[in-house]
């Protein structure tokens, strides 16, 4: 029988590519959309696809969801709950008998003052230990999440970026979602303990600013994002899990701005590793995914 692939996240950002690359190039494996939406799980179901309802929040409910299942992606909400979550669901995994799980985590030093990234080697180490073949995408600073933070840079003239016009490392998620189809497609024996990092091209602010006044044909504004931006919108938000998640992020503002993150800086293309081409530049993305109006 061919394997059964569960994707956690299935109509998010990274989840809904996924999705549709193993949809394109299924090769054999029978693909299982997860939503913490029963109405999502519902709405899949009629449309004649495979879906569960799986809440990280109820982690009794992981042994029913995880039933048949022989790969896993596995990704985390942003909140500080990502830790209990994901041993209870490794836990269950265990005991499932699922073969192989994909970790969505961080472009980690493994020396990182962020708590976040703190949890995500916690988590990988876990899933190490735990048995199952592990396979770990590190992305860099992701282009869709960053650029997509202003509601609309054609109109706005203008989006936020990492701090201190530094240099970093960027992936598109669509990169991330290659990546992590091949590796669920292809199986452990191709890419079981394997840690690829996803850091395609490195870029100041100013430097993503002319590439978009480049596509866009005018002028558009890099404005720095500090750790006091962070830290006003995490002040915000009621939930203590998702507060802690979103000052780390501020801490890794901070860090970045003290030019402290200096390991970002660095082009390792495990995209062209895994599907033999090239990551996505910042200019080729903007054309896919910025239309001009």
């Amino acid at each position: 029988m061919a394997p059964r692939v569960l994707v956690l996240g299935a109509s998010g950002s990274v989840g809904s590519k996924l999705v549709a690359d193993l949809d394109n190039n299924h090769e054999g494996v029978e693909v299982v959309l997860a939503t913490s939406r029963p109405e999502t799980a519902a709405k899949w179901q009629a449309e004649g696809r495979q879906a569960v309802v799986l809440d990280l929040n109820e982690v009794t409910k992981f042994p029913e969801a995880l039933k048949g299942i022989d790969r896993l992606f596995l990704l985390t909400g942003y909140t500080a709950d990502m830790l209990f979550q994901s041993k209870k669901l490794i836990d269950a995994a265990v005991d499932a008998g699922i073969s192989h799980v994909v970790h969505l985590g961080v472009f980690t030093s493994r020396r990182d003052n962020q708590p976040h990234f703190a949890w995500h080697d916690l988590i990988e180490t876990y899933l190490e230990a735990s048995g199952i073949a592990w396979t770990h995408l590190h992305p860099n600073v992701i282009t869709d999440t960053v650029l997509d933070r202003t509601p609309s840079i054609a109109e706005s003239g203008t989006f936020m970026a990492y701090p201190a016009n530094v240099p970093v490392g960027w992936v598109c998620t669509a990169d991330i979602a290659a990546v992590a189809a091949a590796a669920l497609r292809e199986g452990p024996d191709k890419h079981g303990g394997k840690d690829y990092y996803l850091s395609v091209e490195v870029l100041r602010g100013t430097e993503v600013a002319e590439i978009l006044s480049d596509h866009f044909g005018r002028e558009i504004k890099y404005v720095p994002m500090g750790g006091g931006d962070q830290k006003a919108f995490a002040s915000t938000i009621q939930d203590v899990g998702v507060r802690y998640y979103m000052d780390s992020a501020a801490i890794t503002m901070d860090l970045a701005a003290a030019g402290k993150m200096g390991y970002q800086a660095v082009v390792r293309d495990d995209v062209q590793t895994v599907l033999g081409r090239p990551g996505m530049s910042m200019a080729d993305w903007a054309k896919k995914y910025l239309p001009i109006v």
